[in-house]
């Protein structure tokens, strides 16, 4: 298996950074500085915007996946873009200003939430993140790639409803991740396999949510963190130990690739 993968994708939250220190353990950064001596190209592949990414060490990856596969990125080349159509932005804006949810808005180089309640004071305690409030109609003159819709599971619907080209995806009870119909993490993971010329075979992902579906689906080997529940562990090949616990490094010995 160690020389037939050349490609290994990777998950931000739970899985690179862990949610008690939010910083990505020393046996993780070991693991992807010796999986780049060895040749195989590392991606990250996160819900999160570029802005976002301060904790974790960049310059590491061969790419960036980022906002679900709506924006992807090696070095100042972005190769695959797909921002939320304005229809569908207006819907989600209406919505905001109605008082039906609190909504995170991504843009490549920045974002900004329409305001605070606890869904999204939990939300960004989890994550560590201290974000800007906007009004939500910046979002109108601009291109936007994601959101985090702060509602919980059984309203979902209520944005699916209003908008026609937006799909959801979640990893958290407190936000859905919204995106594009035709982003998500697995159109990115295919599009950057395209560009390096591999096979889905030749990828490994790691990852721990129910958001990180699509790129399991999309390659060949995935490794899910121990503190994933059940039903996403379900969907992976391998189950490691959680982000606090070495699961990265161990994994990839495992695997044969350190």
């Amino acid at each position: 298996m160690a020389r037939q993968l050349k490609a290994a994708f990777f998950d931000v939250d739970g899985t690179l950074l862990s949610f008690k220190t939010h910083e990505v353990p020393a046996s993780a950064i070991r693991a992807l500085e010796e999986l780049r001596a060895a040749d195989v190209r590392i991606f990250l592949c996160t819900g999160r915007s570029p802005s976002l990414l301060e904790d974790v060490p960049l310059e590491l990856f061969d790419a960036c996946v980022t906002m679900s596969g709506a924006f992807c990125f090696a070095g100042d080349e972005a190769y695959l873009r797909r921002p939320i159509e304005r229809q569908d932005m207006e819907a989600v804006v209406a919505q905001v200003h109605e008082g039906l949810y609190h909504c995170l808005f991504m843009e490549p180089d920045c974002s900004y939430v329409s305001g605070y309640d606890q869904l999204v004071r939990r939300a960004f305690d989890d994550a560590a993140l201290d974000v800007a409030v906007e009004d939500a109609r910046v979002a109108l003159t601009r291109d936007v790639y994601q959101l985090n819709v702060f509602v919980p599971p059984e309203r979902n619907q209520l944005v699916l409803d209003a908008t026609s080209k937006l799909k959801l995806s979640r990893w958290s009870p407190n936000f859905a991740d919204a995106m594009h119909v035709d982003a998500g993490k697995g159109a990115g993971v295919r599009a950057t396999l395209a560009r390096w010329g591999m096979s889905p075979d030749e990828a490994v992902a790691f990852g721990d949510g129910g958001n990180d579906a699509e790129m399991f689906a999309a390659v060949g080997t995935s490794v899910c963190m121990g503190s994933a529940p059940a039903a996403v562990q379900a969907l992976t090949t391998h189950v490691t130990e959680d982000a606090d616990h070495d699961g990265i490094w161990n994994a990839c010995q495992r695997l044969g690739l350190l």
